[in-house]
């Protein structure tokens, strides 16, 4: 059985809300996406997390 792949192409207005959205979340991705060098490294010291965002696991 011979399967079929469609691409199909999304078109998203220029500065519309959805374009904003997506270069953002793109900026955020790219910025995930990079290693820190050794001056952030140094400047950001670990801390540790809130307890808002903890959860108890027992």
């Amino acid at each position: 059985m011979e399967t079929k792949r469609i691409n199909r192409k999304v078109t998203v207005i220029e500065d519309s809300t959805q374009w904003k959205l997506h270069q953002l979340f793109g900026e955020f991705v790219s910025k995930l996406d990079r290693l820190p060098d050794a001056r952030e490294v140094q400047q950001n010291p670990l801390r540790s997390a809130p307890k808002e965002r903890t959860v108890m696991v027992f």
